[in-house]
């Protein structure tokens, strides 16, 4: 009887809750972060998780296991949410992350790469769980209980605000680091207080100080290197999907991995050195890169602050210059909030999954294939009708997990990529060359080709975080015959092909995807109409980029050097950009490029701003009017 008195105690419920957090939250920092702080473990996570059941308890006057239950699937799926999310990122989510469930089925193809059998250790507490609802279910409070958990909730509330008010003291420079030294819990709380006197820091900067905090010269757009020499031509943007820059000219068992591309390279200027600039948004941040030459927001999708206000796009500008604008992605425009991001951009018409056919399926989406091929109809027909066209074709099939059928395979992979992250990579690029490669034969013989300007480019790294196992990393290494470095991850290819203007040019001046734009409208003749954070590749030889969410807070790189900040894993790092070998920090150098960083950041940050202000008074004009 004593036994079953004991047993039946409120706080036993509690302490088990504890105990099993504790356990919980320790494995989670222990995978996220790759430490155990137990001082960081007790007084920062524990009192913020074990906070919201202590009050449950006292407001239900009962220590109920139910509520323990539930609470304790709700905190496990949280954390291996977490988990999962950081394996394939390489950094924690933020809560803007959480506003985006409606992307969750383009990614769930991947899971299978990320968990880990003892990630479901998470879950097994479900059993003490069920044995103690079983067993004790609906036991109220004792008034003396009662006073001991309401004492007990009293110190978790004035722990949890103590270290809620100390982490809002501090910058986050990168989220997963501040994750691990301020709690997860904190750091949203922080980031959503920041966001909110985020434009505070956010100050405009002339071009001409532009141009030299990138270590150049201001030159005049109309006086720039090759202005206007493909004026009034064809334009047709190809966005690949996860396409790196190694792929280009690179072979396998003696077969071209992109040999449609290596062909139009022939007739191409070609830019080796372009290296990967999108936040959160992914790519949709990819889009915003390439048409609006500003920066992401990084932490939250850029397309997440639009609301279809006209902006100062290349969209718009072609638009103005009498073109018939149109873009293709075989989804609907819900996904990364495109329904606003189109009319923003000024699209005169957005193809999506509601015209493009639903049929020969890889994976999630119509195959390329299908997606060219409806759009050579559409192209077919504003050509004959005279129109100037600008065309931005997005594929979808190369997405991770890179798994094509067998009748898509074009390459004979040696034994040891077969079935394999890597190889499977490498067969689903070679099927997007293949699908290019067709849609350019398309524009060759309808007597496009030779009045067009078409720009190739990858829309971020496909090769990166948790799915690339230790034998993935050792097969790129042995296809590139070096070590798949962070540089080999996010070069991009960015190729502008113009017949009769390039022949087989490679320009390897250093730049990011911010840079596309104005090197497109240099060649087309157009003079911006509001200022930009990019440049003009041909015109301009250094660089210096700001890179949120993929790399460390406080990370840049410049066309000599990278330099990486402190994450939650690693401290500090500087490497050669050439060799991506580890030298010597030079400390004077990284804090005044951090500097010139930040103002580029934040300089973008303000461009967006005014130009969403300007945006709405607009309409609220019109509306008045």
């Amino acid at each position: 009887m004593k036994k079953t008195k004991k047993f039946n105690s409120p706080l036993l419920v509690l302490v088990i809750l504890s105990v099993i957090l504790l356990i919980k939250l320790g494995v989670f920092r222990n995978l996220v972060y790759g430490e155990v702080s137990l001082l960081r473990l007790v007084a920062i996570d524990f009192p913020v998780f074990m906070l919201l059941p202590v009050l449950l308890f006292v407001v239900l006057r009962r220590v109920s296991p139910l509520v323990a239950l539930v609470y304790n699937l709700f905190v496990s799926a949280l954390l291996v949410s977490i988990v999962w999310y950081e394996r394939y990122f390489q950094t924690v989510p933020s809560y803007f992350d959480l506003q985006q469930g409606d992307q969750a089925g383009s990614v769930m193809e991947t899971v299978s790469l990320l968990y880990a059998p003892l990630d479901f250790l998470f879950f097994a507490d479900i059993v003490v769980y069920i044995a103690l609802f079983v067993l004790y279910w609906n036991r109220p409070l004792t008034m003396k209980n009662r006073k001991k958990i309401s004492v007990v909730a009293f110190v978790l509330v004035a722990v949890s605000l103590v270290t809620t008010v100390v982490a809002l003291q501090k910058p986050i420079l990168d989220m997963t680091l501040f994750a691990k030294e301020q709690g997860f819990v904190q750091t949203q709380l922080v980031q959503a207080a920041q966001q909110n006197s985020a434009s505070a820091q956010m100050h405009l900067i002339s071009d001409e100080e532009l141009a030299k905090l990138k270590g150049n010269e201001f030159v005049p757009y109309t006086e720039h290197e090759r202005f206007g020499i493909a004026k009034d031509r064809h334009l047709f943007v190809i966005q690949v999907e996860s396409l790196q820059n190694f792929a280009i000219n690179q072979s396998i068992g003696g077969q071209e991995l992109t040999p449609n591309l290596n062909e139009l390279l022939g007739d191409s200027l070609y830019f080796d050195r372009m290296f990967q600039q999108i936040g959160a948004g992914n790519t949709s941040d990819a889009e915003w890169l390439l048409h609006m030459s500003l920066l992401p927001k990084g932490l939250d999708p850029t397309v997440n602050y639009l609301n279809g206000t006209p902006l100062p796009s290349l969209v718009n500008m072609l638009n103005e210059q009498d073109y018939y604008t149109t873009t293709y992605h075989a989804d609907k425009l819900e996904y990364w909030n495109r329904k606003e991001l189109y009319p923003s951009l000024g699209f005169d018409y957005a193809y999506s999954s509601d015209e493009i056919p639903d049929e020969d399926l890889i994976g999630l989406w119509p195959s390329d294939r299908t997606m060219f091929q409806f759009a050579e109809g559409e192209i077919r027909e504003q050509a004959a009708s005279g129109k100037k066209i600008y065309a931005n074709l997005m594929t979808v099939t190369s997405h991770t997990p890179f798994e094509v059928r067998e009748q898509d395979k074009y390459l004979e992979l040696p034994e040891q990529y077969v079935d394999t992250y890597t190889g499977n990579y490498l067969q689903s690029i070679r099927y997007a060359d293949e699908a290019v490669g067709e849609f350019i034969a398309f524009l060759k013989a309808e007597g496009i080709y030779e009045d067009s300007l078409i720009v190739i480019n990858g829309d971020h790294s496909g090769l990166h975080g948790r799915p690339m196992t230790v034998n993935d990393t050792d097969l790129m290494g042995e296809l590139l015959g070096h070590s798949y470095s962070l540089k080999d991850r996010f070069l991009l290819p960015f190729i502008i092909a113009a017949p009769g203007l390039f022949e087989s040019e490679v320009n390897s001046n250093f730049g990011g995807q911010v840079d596309m734009m104005p090197t497109i409208m240099n060649l087309m003749g157009i003079e911006p109409q509001a200022p930009m954070v990019g440049h003009n590749m041909l015109q301009y030889e250094n660089n210096l980029l700001a890179v949120r969410y993929y790399l460390p807070g406080g990370s840049y790189i410049t066309g000599d050097h990278m330099y990486l900040g402190q994450n939650a894993r690693y401290p500090e790092r500087y490497y050669d950009f050439d060799t991506m070998e580890r030298i010597e920090p030079d400390k004077e150098t990284i804090e005044q490029k951090q500097k010139n960083a930040l103002k580029i950041l934040n300089h973008s940050d303000a461009l967006l701003s005014n130009f969403l202000d300007e945006g709405e008074e607009e309409a609220e004009t019109g509306e008045e009017s």
